[in-house]
C-alpha cells in the first residue's frame, strides 16, 4: 500500500468513529480511498458506504482513484458525492411525503434572485437594493444556521445597521413560501428537507438505516451544523462515522461552516479513535514552518507540528514591498518572465493568489502586456450564459411546468408575440380568479384556461391567443418527445433545430461569429446530454430530471470553472483550496485587504483569515513570494497602507524581506549625490 505509519492505522481502523487531523498536503485523499478499499477486502459491500466531500471535483477525484485500487462491481452502489448530490438523492424517492410533486426543480442564483425581486414589488420595496441588503447571502445563513429566523438575527444583529429586521423575516418567509408553491427547491433545502423528512417519519430513516452502515467525511472542517446533523441521523446506528480534515483549513465561516464542528468531535464521539496525519509531500520545510508560525497565532485549535518530507534545497519566503498596485504587478510580471526565460520555468508553474476579484485587474493587464499565457480563474461560467440558461429553462419547464421562473424566461424567447403587455394580462387573469374562487391558480394553469376557454380572460387579441396556443404546442409536442424517445440527447437536438437560435441570435444583433460561438455553446449541453446518457445502464435509462438534478448541482459548485494548468493562474485563495503550485504569489498583503476590512470588526474574522494565510502559504511546494503596498488607489486618490499583520508573524529566519524598486533606485540616487558631495568638500578643503 505504501503509506505511512499514521496513514496505515487510519485505514485500518473499519468499525466505530474515527477522526483524521490530515494536515496540508499529508496525502488524505489516499488515506480515504485505501481506507475503502480495505473495507471491501474486508468483505463489506460497497453499496453500504456512503462517502461525502464538498466539490464535484474532489468527488469526482476520489472515484477515479478507487477505479485503480478496487474492481468496479465491487464498487456499485456505493455513494461518493456531494452533500447536496446525496440529499438531492434521498429526496427523488422521499419529498412527495411533504407535499411537493416529482419532479422538483432546482433554482440556482438567477432564479432565486427573480424571486426575490417579485417579493420585493410585492412588499413596496426596491428590488434594486437586493444586492446592497445582501439578502440571498443572509437568507442562506439563516438556512444553514439550523435554528429559527428570530433566534438567528438575535445573534447576528451586525448584519442589520440598514435592513429591518422585521422587513428582513417577512422577506425570508415569503421566500420559502414561493419555493414551495413553484415546487422548487434551493440548495439549502437539499439538506433542510432530508432532515425533515427523517425526524417527522422514522420509519424512512429506518430504511437508510438498513441500507448504510458506513460513512466517510472528506473536509469535515467545512461542514456546517445542518451537514452534520444530517450525517448524525444516517450513522446514528452504526456510529462508523470516519471524518478527515483540518481546523486550520477551515475557511468558509461567511457561508456556514462551524470549525467547532471538528474541534469539539469528541465530545459528541468520546469513543472516537484520534489519527494526527502530520507528514506533508508537498512544500518545503520553509513554506511548512513559516505556515505553522503563523497559525499557532490562532487560540482556537488543535496543535499539529507537521513535518516536510520535501527534502530538496529549500528557498527563503520573499516579501517585497512595492510602491504601489501597478509597481506589484510589474514586479511580478517580471518575476514570472525571467524565470520561464532563465529558469526553463513553464508558465503552469505559477498562481498569482489574491484575497478578492477586484485585484486580478492589475495582473491581467501586466501578463497580457508581457504575452504571458495566463487565466483566470472564476471568471464568466459556462452555466452563467444566456443562451445556456435559456436551454435548460425549456428542459426545465418540460420536466416542471409549475417552475415559473424558467416559465417566463422562455415565454417569448425566441420571440414569438408574447410581451409584456399579454403576461401583464395574464397576471391580471391570475388575480381576478384567485379574488373569485378564493383559490390561487398558477401561471401554466392560468395558460391553459386562456387557451381552452378563451372567453375567460378579456383584452387577449387573436395574434397573442395563437401566439400563446404555439407556445404551448411546443411544450407539449417535446414533452411527449423526451418521454417517448430513448434518447433524450436526440429530443433535444431536434428540440434546438426548431427553435433555430443561430438564426436568432443573429436577429439579436450578434456578429456572425458570435453568433455562432453561442449556437456551440448551446451544442455543448447535449453533447453532455450525449455523455450522461452513456453513464446508465441500458436496463434503467436516465430521465430529463436525473439530468437536470446534475448540472444544477454541477453549476452550484465552488469548483465549477475551467482550469487549464498550462497558464500562470489568477485566482482568489479561497479558490486555490486543493490545488498546489511550484511558485505561488501571494499578493495584496495589507491591513483592510488580507485581512480583510469586514473581518476585522468580526469576533472570529481574524482567526479565519489567519486560516485562509495559512491556506495561501501551504499551496506553495518550492517557492513563496508575498508582495504589499505602500500605497493603493481607492476612488483615484492614493492612500497609504499597512503592511498586514500576518508578516510579522513570520519567523524572521525563514523570510527574506526586500525594499520596493522604486525606494533601491532612490537608495542609489541618493548614495551617488553623497558620493559627488564628498568629492566637492575633498577638493573644497
Amino acid at each position: 500500500m505504501d503509506l505511512n505509519s499514521e496513514q496505515l492505522v487510519a485505514v485500518e481502523h473499519i468499525s466505530g468513529p474515527i477522526i483524521i487531523f490530515a494536515g496540508a498536503g499529508s496525502g488524505k485523499t489516499r488515506v480515504i480511498v485505501h481506507r475503502i478499499k480495505n473495507m471491501i477486502d474486508h468483505h463489506i459491500p460497497g453499496h453500504s458506504i456512503i462517502a461525502v466531500t464538498f466539490t464535484n471535483k474532489s468527488a469526482n477525484e476520489m472515484k477515479e482513484r478507487l477505479k485503480n485500487l478496487v474492481s468496479p462491481n465491487k464498487l456499485r452502489g456505493m455513494v461518493i458525492s456531494t452533500f447536496h448530490s446525496l440529499g438531492n438523492k434521498i429526496l427523488q424517492k422521499e419529498i412527495s411525503v411533504l407535499g411537493y410533486r416529482l419532479p422538483y426543480t432546482i433554482l440556482d442564483e438567477t432564479d432565486r434572485l427573480q424571486i426575490l425581486r417579485n417579493i420585493y414589488k410585492e412588499l413596496k420595496l426596491n428590488p434594486d437594493e437586493i444586492q446592497d441588503d445582501n439578502t440571498l447571502f443572509l437568507i442562506s445563513l439563516v438556512k444553514n444556521s439550523n435554528k429559527k429566523i428570530e433566534q438567528w438575527i438575535e445573534e447576528n444583529e451586525y448584519y442589520f445597521s440598514d435592513f429591518s429586521k422585521e422587513i428582513f423575516i417577512e422577506v425570508y418567509k415569503l421566500y420559502n413560501k414561493n419555493l414551495y408553491a413553484l415546487n422548487s427547491l434551493d440548495f439549502d433545502d437539499l439538506i433542510i428537507l432530508p432532515i425533515k423528512i427523517f425526524k417527522q417519519y422514522p420509519e424512512i430513516l429506518e430504511k437508510y438505516h438498513k441500507k448504510y452502515k458506513y460513512f466517510l467525511v472528506d473536509e469535515f472542517q467545512d461542514t456546517n451544523p445542518l451537514q452534520y446533523e444530517l450525517l448524525k441521523l444516517l450513522s446514528e446506528h452504526t456510529k462508523n462515522l470516519c471524518v478527515v480534515g483540518d481546523d486550520d483549513q477551515s475557511i468558509y465561516g461567511w457561508r456556514g461552516a462551524d470549525v467547532s464542528i471538528i474541534q469539539n468531535f469528541k465530545n459528541d464521539y468520546p469513543n472516537a479513535k484520534v489519527v494526527i496525519l502530520n507528514k506533508n509531500y508537498r512544500s518545503t520545510q520553509i513554506i511548512i514552518d513559516a505556515a505553522y508560525s503563523l497559525i499557532k497565532n490562532n487560540s482556537q485549535r488543535i496543535d499539529k507540528k507537521v513535518i516536510s518530507m520535501n527534502h530538496q534545497e529549500a528557498e527563503k519566503i520573499k516579501i517585497i514591498e512595492c510602491y504601489d498596485e501597478k509597481e506589484e504587478a510589474e514586479i511580478v510580471g517580471e518575476l514570472i518572465q525571467k524565470k520561464i526565460i532563465r529558469e526553463k520555468k513553464k508558465p503552469g508553474d505559477f498562481a498569482i493568489l489574491y484575497r478578492t476579484n477586484y485585484q486580478s485587474r492589475a495582473f491581467e493587464s501586466e501578463l497580457r502586456k508581457r504575452n504571458i499565457p495566463h487565466y483566470v480563474v472564476g471568471g464568466y461560467r459556462f452555466f452563467d450564459r444566456k443562451e445556456v440558461k435559456d436551454i435548460l429553462a425549456y428542459l426545465r419547464v418540460i420536466a416542471n411546468p409549475y417552475d415559473e421562473v424558467s416559465l417566463l424566461r422562455i415565454i417569448n424567447f425566441p420571440k414569438r408575440g408574447i410581451g409584456e403587455g399579454t403576461i401583464e394580462k395574464i397576471f391580471q387573469f391570475m388575480m381576478e380568479y384567485q379574488h373569485a374562487n378564493n383559490e390561487k391558480i398558477t401561471l401554466i394553469d392560468a395558460i391553459y384556461k386562456i387557451i381552452n376557454e378563451p372567453h375567460t380572460i378579456k383584452g387577449i387579441q387573436s395574434n397573442q391567443f395563437e401566439a400563446l396556443l404555439n407556445f404551448i404546442e411546443f411544450l407539449e409536442k417535446y414533452k411527449k418527445e423526451f418521454s417517448i424517445n430513448r434518447s433524450l440527447s436526440n429530443a433535444l437536438y431536434k428540440m434546438v433545430q426548431e427553435l433555430n437560435l443561430e438564426q436568432e441570435f443573429l436577429k439579436e444583433g450578434d456578429k456572425e461569429e458570435v453568433a455562432r460561438a453561442r449556437f456551440l455553446n448551446v451544442s455543448e449541453i447535449i453533447n453532455m446530454l450525449s455523455y450522461f446518457e452513456e453513464e446508465w445502464s441500458e436496463s434503467q435509462p436516465p430521465s430529463l430530471f436525473d439530468f437536470l438534478a446534475r448540472i444544477s448541482l454541477l453549476s452550484s459548485g465552488q469548483d465549477n470553472y475551467e482550469y487549464d494548468r498550462g497558464k500562470v493562474q489568477l485566482l482568489t485563495i479561497h479558490l486555490s483550496k486543493g490545488l498546489e503550485f511550484d511558485t505561488v504569489f501571494l499578493c495584496g498583503m495589507n491591513e483592510k485587504i488580507f485581512p480583510s476590512e469586514r473581518t476585522l470588526i468580526e469576533s472570529k474574522g481574524i482567526e479565519e483569515e489567519r486560516r485562509l494565510c495559512y491556506v495561501a502559504i501551504t499551496r506553495a511546494k518550492k517557492e513563496l513570494y508575498m508582495t504589499y503596498t505602500l500605497f493603493r488607489r481607492r476612488f483615484g486618490e492614493e492612500i497609504l497602507q499597512e503592511p498586514s499583520r500576518f508578516l510579522s508573524e513570520l519567523p524572521k529566519d525563514l523570510v527574506e524581506w526586500q525594499l520596493n524598486y522604486q525606494q533601491q533606485e532612490n537608495n542609489k540616487e541618493n548614495k551617488i549625490k553623497e558620493f559627488i558631495n564628498n568629492i566637492k568638500d575633498i577638493l573644497a578643503g
